[in-house]
């Protein structure tokens, strides 16, 4: 970890001294660090696809067979074999909560006078925002991914619709996460949300335009 945080470190302070500016190096470094986790992250969504898509096949085995218990067990066992492949691609998850944690404690540790133009109304990020504006902002891009499920030519085949009530409780909880954080943090948050909105729009198309 103490590599790990060393590197990112050494990173924000050099995107620093090109940009002037703490906020952008925020943004920068998020974005960089987020373009090489995304082959692991695609690869993650690919799964989850894959093992919703298995729920709804399985469904369609049992009723198909039900009346013929050993053509059951034969498909039950070939589609079992099929799943188990793609699980695999779910603990891509575990590799990335160590970078994600060590960017926290960098953006925490920034200088206390550590300001940024891109929020004018604050004159050190490494405070909260008692506005309230960038956690509002943080919790209205948070919940777009969820609500691409309900755009029709966008849907995934297998993937349910968050019910409003979930939306709600995740905004409420963004919203007290996105408050007690330093602004540093907070910036960091958006730009994530950002580029989570992105890559799931990007691999909504690509599911939609594939045979997977």
């Amino acid at each position: 970890m103490n590599i790990i945080f060393n590197f990112l470190s050494s990173l924000l302070g050099s995107i620093f001294n090109f940009t002037g500016d703490w906020g952008l190096a925020i943004v920068f470094l998020t974005i960089s660090v987020r373009l090489v986790l995304s082959p692991m992250s695609f690869k993650q969504k690919k799964s989850m696809h894959q093992q919703q898509k298995f729920g709804i096949k399985m469904q369609e085995i049992k009723e198909k067979y039900k009346d013929n218990k050993d053509r059951l067990d034969v498909e039950v066992k070939k589609q079992s074999a099929e799943s188990a492949k793609s699980m695999l691609g779910c603990l891509v998850t575990l590799l990335q909560l160590p970078i994600i944690m060590t960017l926290w404690n960098v953006f925490n540790k920034l200088p206390v006078s550590a300001s940024t133009f891109l929020i004018p109304w604050v004159s050190s990020i490494k405070v909260s925002d008692s506005y309230f504006i960038v956690p509002l902002i943080y919790v209205l891009i948070s919940l777009t991914p969820s609500l691409l499920s309900y755009v029709t030519l966008l849907k995934i085949e297998g993937q349910a619709t968050l019910s409003k009530s979930n939306i709600i409780i995740m905004a409420v909880a963004g919203l007290f996460v996105a408050k007690a954080a330093p602004i540093a943090v907070g910036i960091y948050l958006i730009t994530t949300s950002v580029f989570n909105f992105l890559e799931e729009l990007v691999f909504r198309l690509y599911i939609r335009n594939s045979k997977i």
